[in-house]
């Protein structure tokens, strides 16, 4: 094949293998056809170019199919469950049998001061029932901190691969965070409550607006606020910080309804 094409040892052939190409019925077939694609292309009609978004799937695809992983991502971690559990709990008996069917009485309230000191010097003049309500507010802080090194880890993926790729956008991410966040959050405010409520000794009349506030109000607003917090923190251990120094204010603003 090699002597035949010029190729070989001798490198020279008595024929023009470019003219014998082109003098070819096969050439000529092949020419018919190319001039028939084209003829077939410039008689369909012209193509509307349309704006497409910089995703393949729409928003709502994205944050339902966000939500479900990251539900089954969760489901998969059981140690930060049990541990968001557990605080929950623990918590709630702490301060629960602190006060421990308090009364509202000078001698009462000077029986469980001392828990309280630890926590904040101004809440000396609160009576047991308003520390109870105040050691319950602190509890959203751990429970934050949890959260938010879960959710920077998520963010660290997608800012390296996930983004590069086009796979979904950022607001779509956060919005599967809060939707996975908030349910979890509010069951184990629920148990937290039922830990809470009835061992310090509130009355059954108010245990309703009580709930509503510790067990559904309450976890919406310590959700979305370190959610937030983290997603401007670079890292876990700075978001830590910028949560507890806000969250500051936050209790100043409590003391001061209490008082």
């Amino acid at each position: 094949m090699l002597d035949v094409i010029g190729a070989g040892a001798t490198a020279s052939t008595s024929i023009d293998w470019h003219e014998t190409w082109k003098n070819s019925p096969e050439a000529a077939k092949l020419e018919d056809e190319l001039q028939r694609v084209h003829a077939e292309g410039r008689s369909r009609p012209i193509v509307q170019t349309e704006q497409r978004t910089e995703f393949a799937t729409s928003w709502t695809h994205q944050a339902i199919a966000l939500t479900q992983r990251n539900y089954q991502a969760y489901w998969r971690n059981p140690t930060y469950l049990m541990a968001k559990l557990v605080l929950n709990i623990a918590g709630g008996l702490l301060i629960g049998f602190t006060f421990y069917k308090s009364k509202d009485t000078l001698q009462g309230s000077q029986n469980k001061l001392f828990v309280c000191l630890l926590v904040f010097d101004v809440v000396r003049s609160l009576t047991c029932a308003s520390q109870s309500i105040f050691l319950a507010t602190i509890m959203c802080v751990p429970l934050s901190q949890q959260m938010q090194t879960v959710y920077i880890d998520i963010r660290s993926i997608y800012e390296v691969r996930e983004r590069q790729s086009r796979m979904y956008k950022w607001t779509a991410l956060v919005t599967s965070q809060i939707l996975v966040e908030i349910p979890w959050n509010m069951f184990c405010s629920s148990i937290f409550f039922v830990c809470w409520y009835w061992t310090v000794g509130f009355p059954n009349d108010r245990a309703g607006y009580t709930y509503l506030m510790f067990g559904v109000i309450f976890p919406l607003y310590y959700t979305t606020v370190a959610l937030a917090i983290a997603s401007m923190a670079p890292t876990a251990f700075i978001a830590s910080l910028l949560f507890s120094t806000l969250f500051s204010f936050v209790v100043i603003l409590q003391v001061d309804l209490l008082l």
